[in-house]
């Protein structure tokens, strides 16, 4: 059990560094410094390749608690009062991590998404080219109306 906890504290101490860099990301958009978004870009990327080997950590653990396949609520309902006065926090803590996490990369992508339509807007005016969902040129002038009945 002191294996699963420890795996659910380093869990929340990533999220939390996550959430940092996400924050950094965040003003960098807003701000329009690609350089620092790149940078963040670049440690959350290493960031995510030890969330997964806490993951996979975490489920060995879990497993070997004799936990296998429950989610964590379940996993309240069946131990001791002692272990839930025990885990509950580090539950806790860790929901309450990763949702400011999602909240701040949510606002994070949708500034980004809307610097993004401004760029293709102003290269659209520039080039007469507009952007397929696939990423290719499209030359032409698509018009309002169609032709077919």
């Amino acid at each position: 059990m002191d294996e699963f906890k420890n795996v659910i504290e380093q869990l929340i101490g990533l999220f939390k560094q996550l959430t940092k860099i996400e924050q950094v990301k965040l003003n960098a958009v807003a701000g329009k410094h690609v350089g620092t978004v790149e940078d963040c870009v670049t440690q959350q990327q290493a960031l995510l390749l030890k969330l997964r080997g806490l993951e996979q950590a975490r489920e060995r653990a879990q497993k070997k608690a004799g936990y296998e396949g429950l989610q964590f609520r379940q996993i309240l309902e069946s131990v001791s009062d002692n272990e839930r006065e025990e885990l509950f926090p580090l539950f806790d803590g860790l929901s309450r991590e990763i949702q400011m996490f999602r909240e701040v990369n949510e606002s994070s992508n949708e500034i980004l998404r809307t610097h993004l339509h401004s760029i293709d807007k102003t290269l659209r005016k520039k080039t007469g080219n507009t952007y397929n969902g696939e990423g290719k040129s499209e030359t032409g002038v698509r018009h309002m109306t169609s032709r077919r009945v």
